[in-house]
């Protein structure tokens, strides 16, 4: 006689199921601000430039916290100043309020406003109260926010436009009208000694990518373009020797600027560090250009912990291990090398792609490593989801007669 009838098993395994469908694993954040942005395209420059200053991981570190998300078209004039990476995140995290607050807190000011900290105060970088941000409820419900700067000055103001997203008195994130900002922000930073220089080169060389870093010094003008954007930040994905060598013969015959692209194509603008990889929302901005001079990028996909980059051509290349992390540059080794336009078309004579080394199969012709992708997440085989469909048929068929 079994132990449980047939009815009362099927709905405890159902119940089971839907627990464990449901319960997020310990070790992830109460929230990511990047996978928040992502959803809204009018706000991807901000969301780009909170992860490349590394405010991110700040945000996401954080559990009661108020973003100010400003739309590309008014942080374009902030991003065509140039400001330096730190003076950028000075600016930036002026719009971090570290208290939370949603449109109806925003609308019920005790007195009609408030003096509310940021993460520049919160940095140590801001003298006296000039991370300090102050919200008031103007006339026809309209809500103003507007940085102090020494003793009772006001920086920029900007105004309250919409929520964006509220989880109760854990995060908010509020659409404001501009950047703001406060000479305070802006003035050079003499607190923060310059952060040391990272030698990418070497750390590419000890650490398995040696046929990467030899790459990038035999290539004209690519040593150049990363060293000019190390005080700024990039992130750099060094090709493992194997992917490099079974490269390299199609790589030696392209002609010259088309080498110097595939080179720059493994650097991504802004330092990213591995959480927010794994975000994987964001299509990267990459030091390389096409010929007409627009910066080509690469998307990021991130599934199991696992992070994939997909190139312009659809090759894709998995992130195997981080080399190093010391902001503004990060160095991560990959496992294929990344192409971001048709090699036959940038060939001086016709490739031979030639069999893939990195997963010792041969006689597939791709972009490196024989991998080929249409540019969807990893996920479970198809073999994998035939399975478990199987074994929950079975499963369901056996309680239902038990």
């Amino acid at each position: 006689m079994p132990l449980v009838g047939g009815r009362s098993a099927l709905v405890l395994f159902v119940t089971a199921a839907v627990l464990v469908a449901t319960s997020a694993p310990a070790w992830s954040a109460a929230h990511n601000i990047t996978a928040i942005l992502s959803g809204h395209r009018d706000l991807t420059e901000f969301s780009r430039e909170l992860t490349a200053t590394g405010l991110a991981d700040d945000i996401n570190g954080r559990n009661t916290i108020t973003v100010l998300a400003v739309d590309d078209a008014h942080m374009a004039p902030l991003k065509a100043r140039g400001l330096p990476r730190g003076t950028l995140r000075h600016v930036l995290s002026l719009h971090v309020l570290v208290d939370y607050y949603d449109d109806a807190k925003l609308h019920g000011l005790p007195g009609g406003s408030a003096d509310v900290s940021t993460l520049f105060q919160a940095s140590g970088d801001a003298p006296g109260s000039a991370g300090m941000v102050e919200i008031a409820d103007r006339r026809g419900g309209r809500v103003a926010f507007a940085p102090q700067d020494a003793g009772a000055a006001r920086g920029t103001a900007v105004l309250y436009v919409k929520a964006v997203h509220q989880a109760p008195y854990n995060i908010s994130v509020l659409q404001v009208s501009g950047v703001m900002s406060s000479p305070a922000a802006e003035a050079p930073s003499s607190s923060s000694p310059e952060p040391s220089r990272l030698d990418f080169s070497d750390v590419m060389s000890k650490n398995g990518c040696g046929r990467f870093a030899g790459l990038i010094a035999a290539t004209a003008g690519a040593s150049a373009a990363f060293d000019k954007h190390t005080r700024d930040g990039f992130t750099l994905f060094c090709p493992a020797d194997k992917a490099v060598e079974a490269f390299e013969p199609t790589f030696e015959k392209l002609r010259a600027d088309a080498r110097l692209a595939v080179v720059l194509y493994h650097g991504a603008l802004g330092h990213y560090s591995p959480q927010a990889l794994r975000a994987g929302h964001d299509d990267l901005a990459t030091l390389a250009s096409d010929d007409a001079g627009t910066t080509v990028g690469f998307a990021v996909h991130s599934a199991g912990g696992k992070v994939t980059l997909v190139s312009a051509t659809h090759n894709a290349a998995r992130v195997t291990r981080t080399l190093a992390d010391a902001d503004p540059v990060a160095v991560y080794m990959i496992d294929a090398v990344l192409v971001p336009f048709s090699l036959t078309a940038n060939a001086s004579s016709p490739p031979d792609l030639g069999p893939s080394e990195s997963d010792g199969r041969s006689g597939r012709k791709d972009g490196g490593d024989g991998r080929q992708t249409s540019g969807s997440a990893p996920g479970w085989p198809r073999r994998g989801w035939v399975a478990s469909a199987l074994v929950f048929t079975t499963l369901l068929t056996a309680f239902a007669s038990g």
